[in-house]
């Protein structure tokens, strides 16, 4: 669900632009209407000063320096000072690191020919001997006559040889690849990278020291978006009137209108308010059940609905656990998801408890689907085997086998659950429009949903026998033409009758192939139970194998269980994530023609940090 919006335009004269502006961040529940391209320098100066500190603050954080060798008293610094100092810090590291990999270039290059004196080599020179350096393939080396040469070959290596050539005076060079070498020894460059590294080093530990200044950064990170959303604000007023008065718009929740009428009316400010228009860009704050909103997050991977439309996470909540646990398929990896997400409540989830409550959810639904499916504990089938009494007992509530002579098998009960959510989608669509629009615009998608129930009555009692069916095959076909009907002579009202009638044929060829393409879709669910299962399967039969083999046999099979049952979960948890979302935002926001794009309900208010 989503909250009711109303619109508001508050007045304001030139002088009492500032005082209003403060005014509306104080009470801190209007979305405002801001412009995004206000400018003004102080507009520019904040957000070179919020850039600043959020590298500063990424530059910290990055360390995780949680046990700083020496701490800096956080109340006794100035955020300006840590500023600066950090990114003093910084870009020395980076002149550091600029001039350790050019040394590192220079040791790769002068490792082959080892430690020599260059001064001595210069000594020759000033004598009259001259010094080559040439780098040679073996077998150019090899091939070339050096009877007239003095050479000495200082490397060998791989395919390559490195050697030199000592003339009284000199002369042509050889037809090999002639290097030029650094003038300073390798031992130097080693002694200067040990120095760089070093000071890097320190560098770093000075940086861990402004750890306890996290906190003073955040609050000043958030009052320089508080302020900068200001200046933005101040940027956002349009003229009214001719230009004697200022106005600016925004909108506020529909509980909060005696809160926001009330301070206005405090201060003598002039406002109006209504109710959204078709058309409006009306900010979006959504509205669900403790429950429900745990599977907020999941809306947002996608897009916010927009205001003229519904919010289908109730319809998410209902379908995305199902088919998570479908995907996943095995009780036993069920347990680790649960167990996991409980221990993740009171350790690396603290901060973020609605999802381990969400993955505690999935966890629990999982196990239950599980045993209710197929009947798989860690790739352990429940039936067929009486060997453990607890597998004997669980048995027995596998009510959907992969047995195919079972209606209700794996392979059918997942196009079923397809089913089930394309009609919900169709209804979510006739809703939609009914409410938003008009009645006689939901018509279309009425005809749509008699089309699918007609159709698939049919198909079951006809064509796979099914006796349920078989006494309704008549309403079906009724419900079929009847939907027929609808979508020719209501699909599209802006034309005439006979035009409509004949391009109705388009949406109906669309209708049917789509209905078939996303009933199809949804056998996804069970391929990936299947695949899950069968693989943990195999990795059992592998490792039971293994471990016949005496106690070595017995150590490297329990590795290799624990390394391919922890494999196989992390691939199923994958696909068990992304098909579902898949499934979802494809073929159910399809039919339930979604629209989304909704922007977000962002109040203007002063923000607050929660670190100390």
């Amino acid at each position: 669900m989503k909250e009711n919006m109303n619109k508001i335009s508050v007045l304001a004269f030139h002088q009492d632009k500032e005082k209003i502006t403060s005014l509306l961040q104080d009470v801190g529940v209007i979305h405002l209407e801001l412009d995004d391209k206000a400018y003004s320098d102080n507009i520019k100066t904040l957000q070179e000063k919020r850039s600043q500190i959020v590298r500063v603050l990424q530059t910290i954080t990055d360390l995780h320096p949680h046990a700083p060798t020496k701490e800096v008293a956080s109340e006794n610094l100035a955020v300006d000072k840590v500023l600066v100092e950090v990114n003093d810090l910084k870009r020395q590291i980076e002149i550091n690191e600029q001039k350790l990999e050019k040394l590192n270039k220079e040791s790769a290059r002068l490792k082959p020919w080892g430690e020599f004196d260059r001064q001595r080599i210069k000594l020759l020179e000033e004598k009259g001997l001259h010094f080559a350096f040439y780098i040679a393939n073996n077998r150019d080396f090899d091939q070339y006559d050096f009877s007239n040469t003095v050479c000495e070959v200082i490397h060998s290596g791989g395919k390559k040889v490195y050697f030199v050539t000592l003339e009284h005076e000199e002369h042509e060079a050889l037809p090999f690849e002639q290097v030029q070498l650094p003038e300073i020894a390798l031992s130097e460059i080693n002694r200067e990278l040990l120095r760089l590294k070093d000071e890097n080093n320190h560098l770093l530990e000075k940086i861990k020291s402004y750890n306890s200044a996290a906190g003073i950064l955040e609050n000043e990170r958030m009052n320089t978006d508080t302020e900068l959303e200001y200046e933005v604000a101040m940027g956002s007023y349009g003229n009214y009137a001719q230009g004697k008065i200022l106005h600016i718009k925004g909108w506020y929740p529909e509980n909060l209108q005696r809160k926001i009428t009330e301070a206005l009316d405090a201060q003598g400010i002039a406002f109006s308010t209504a109710e959204p228009e078709p058309g409006d860009r009306v900010p979006v704050k959504l509205k669900n059940a403790s429950y429900v909103s745990l599977f907020e997050p999941i809306t947002r991977i996608f897009q916010l609905p927009n205001y003229h439309e519904l919010d289908l996470t109730p319809v998410i909540a209902v379908f995305y656990p199902i088919f998570f646990a479908y995907c996943l398929g095995d009780s036993g990896y069920g347990l680790l998801v649960l167990a996991a997400s409980i221990a993740g409540w009171f350790t690396f989830l603290r901060n973020a408890r609605n999802l381990a409550i969400l993955g505690s959810i999935l966890g629990a639904f999982t196990t239950i689907m599980g045993v209710v499916k197929s009947g798989s504990v860690f790739g352990l089938p429940l039936t067929g085997s009486d060997a453990l009494p607890l597998f004997s007992f669980l048995g027995q509530f596998v009510i959907i086998p992969d047995d195919q002579d079972f209606v209700f098998n794996a392979f059918n009960v997942a196009l079923m659950i397809g089913v089930v959510q394309i009609f919900t989608g169709v209804i979510s669509s006739i809703i939609k429009r009914a409410t938003f629009h008009s009645p006689v615009a939901a018509l279309p998608q009425v005809g749509k949903l008699l089309i699918i129930t007609g159709t698939l009555v049919i198909f079951l009692a006809d064509m796979q026998n099914v006796e349920v069916f078989a006494p309704y095959t008549s309403i079906a076909q009724m419900a079929l033409f009847a939907g027929l009907a609808l979508v020719l002579v209501s699909h599209d009202l802006k034309i005439s009758l006979v035009k409509r009638v004949g391009s109705g044929l388009l949406p109906l060829f669309f209708i049917f192939t789509g209905l078939l393409g996303d009933v199809l879709s949804y056998v996804r669910l069970f391929a990936l139970g299947v695949a899950s299962s069968v693989l943990g399967l195999v990795v059992n039969q592998i490792g039971l194998q293994i471990m016949g083999n005496g106690w070595l046999g017995i150590v490297l099979g329990v590795v290799f269980l624990l390394f391919g049952h922890s494999l196989n979960l992390a691939l199923a948890i994958l696909g068990a994530f992304v098909h579902p979302l898949r499934l979802t935002f494809v073929e159910f926001y399809n039919n339930a023609e979604f629209e989304g794009g909704g922007i977000e309900y962002k109040p203007f208010k002063k923000l607050k940090s929660d670190l100390k």
